[in-house]
Order: structure tokens, then C-alpha cells, then sequence
């Protein structure tokens, strides 16, 4: 049965530095409300019942903010002791999830539309694949948003789609290139993935040289190679907190008001 996300919490923030020396990235308020608890919030939503957080013991205000929390979730925590990428932090949840399949959600990314995570389910439970959200990126917002990589994808039945090329992500420092096109199709942040797919995890951080980092793309693109990747496109607009723009972009669509 699907119904846990995975959310990774152990992440640096270096591309919002100096903000994120003193505050997590996922305690960043958006409305007057962290970024933590709109992910929660958007897991709750979509009916998920559990949610793995992996947490930096070193930004301990995460995990205290999170069993706050008053959502009608079940909530787990597991470390990540030194952030090694998104695909460690996964590799952390492993015993959490004893191989079961999930969803990866990611925090920082903001969603104004319909639920981006029941989305996805609903593209997972046609395509019965590994299924990623994906939306359309306008050339004129792509510099508001991180080095997502593009995606070229054919259709199949139901509205959903399959993955034939997944770029790398490219430079934690570069925004995202539609190469010219008035628009281009990216993976956002939220994927259901089965739970042997950590092998593959396993497999890919093992080849990485001593202190580098692993994100899940090496794994997805296993996956496109294999003609096993799913996709389907939002309508819902993406805010991408992980670079200054976007969170900008976040704080001005839902400003701090007090009723």
C-alpha cells in the first residue's frame, strides 16, 4: 500500500546563503508558515498516513518544529549525519520504509494549484510505473528556477505520459534552460518510487569518490533508459524556494497577513 512520503530535511540551503546560516531552509516562512508544514500540509492533503522525515542533527529546529505539527499524520524520524544529496537522505529512510513504496517530497518547492502529490498518485495509478510530476516552464520564468534539467517525454493512455530523456540537473548555481523554447517540461519535485529502487541508490553512491553527493537523478535515468519512467504534467504553478528568486516569487504570492 502507498501511503508514506519521504521527506528530506537534511539539505544545506547553500544556494540561499547567508539567510540559511541562521534558519533552515524548511522553517522559511511562506504566509506565516513554514515551508515544513506546507509539505505536510500537501501530504495530508493528497491521504497519505505517514511521513519519514530525515533531519540534520545539526538543524535540530526541524525536527522540533515537525512534532508540532497538529496534521493528521504519523510522523518518523531518521538521521542523516553529514548531507551526502538527495539520494543518501533516501538511502537514510531505507530501514524506515522496509521496502515499501513511497513518494519523494521534497520541501522547497511550493505548488499554487491542484494538490501536486495526488497528482502524481493519480498518474501512478494508471501508469502502475515509477511516476514523476513534471510541469511546463516558461522561458520567461526559468531564471526564477534551480537547473532542473529538462525532460522530453510521448504520450500514453490516459493523460499520462512516458520519460524518454532526463537531463542531469547541472550547477547548483545555474537556473533552468528551456535551450530557446518558449517552454520546456521539468521534473518537480515529487516522484513515487518503489521500494527496491534503493538498490539502485545503493549501487550509484558506491561508484561516487569520498565525500561527493548523490541526488536521485543517476536512479531516474536508470529508470528512462529501462522505458520505465511515468510522468505526469501539472497545472499547477511551481515556486521553487531553493534559490532566492523563486522564494521571493513564494513570499509575494502568499504574503504574511494576520487576520
Amino acid at each position: 500500500m502507498l501511503d508514506t512520503a519521504v521527506i528530506p530535511c537534511g539539505g544545506l540551503g547553500r544556494r540561499l546563503r547567508p539567510i540559511t546560516h541562521w534558519v533552515p531552509k524548511e522553517m522559511l516562512p511562506v504566509g506565516l508558515k513554514p515551508l515544513l508544514y506546507w509539505a505536510l500540509d500537501e501530504a495530508a492533503g493528497a491521504g497519505l498516513l505517514r511521513v519519514v522525515l530525515v533531519v540534520n542533527p545539526h538543524k535540530p529546529v526541524v525536527e522540533a518544529a515537525a512534532r508540532q505539527y497538529q496534521g493528521p499524520l504519523e510522523l518518523e524520524f531518521v538521521p542523516q549525519p553529514a548531507f551526502r544529496g538527495l539520494g543518501d537522505a533516501l538511502l537514510c529512510a531505507q530501514e524506515a520504509l522496509a521496502g515499501s513504496p513511497f513518494v519523494l517530497l521534497q520541501p522547497d518547492q511550493l505548488f499554487d494549484g491542484p494538490n501536486p502529490t495526488s497528482t502524481l498518485l493519480a498518474g501512478h495509478r494508471l501508469s502502475g510505473l515509477p511516476t514523476v510530476l513534471l510541469g511546463d516552464v516558461a522561458e520567461q520564468d526559468a531564471d526564477h528556477v534551480g537547473a532542473f534539467g529538462r525532460a522530453t517525454v510521448e504520450p500514453l493512455d490516459g493523460g499520462i505520459v512516458r520519460v524518454t530523456h532526463l537531463e542531469g540537473r547541472g550547477s547548483s548555481h545555474a537556473r533552468f534552460d528551456t535551450a530557446g523554447a518558449p517552454s520546456a517540461l521539468a521534473p518537480l519535485g515529487r516522484v513515487v518510487l518503489p521500494g527496491d529502487i534503493l538498490a539502485a541508490f545503493e549501487e550509484e553512491i558506491a561508484l561516487l569518490p569520498p565525500g561527493a553527493e548523490l541526488d536521485d537523478r543517476p536512479v531516474l535515468q536508470r529508470l528512462v533508459a529501462a522505458q520505465r519512467l511515468a510522468g505526469v504534467v501539472t497545472n499547477a504553478r511551481c515556486y521553487d524556494i531553493g534559490v532566492p528568486e523563486g522564494y521571493h516569487d513564494a513570499v509575494a504570492r502568499w504574503p504574511a497577513r494576520v487576520s
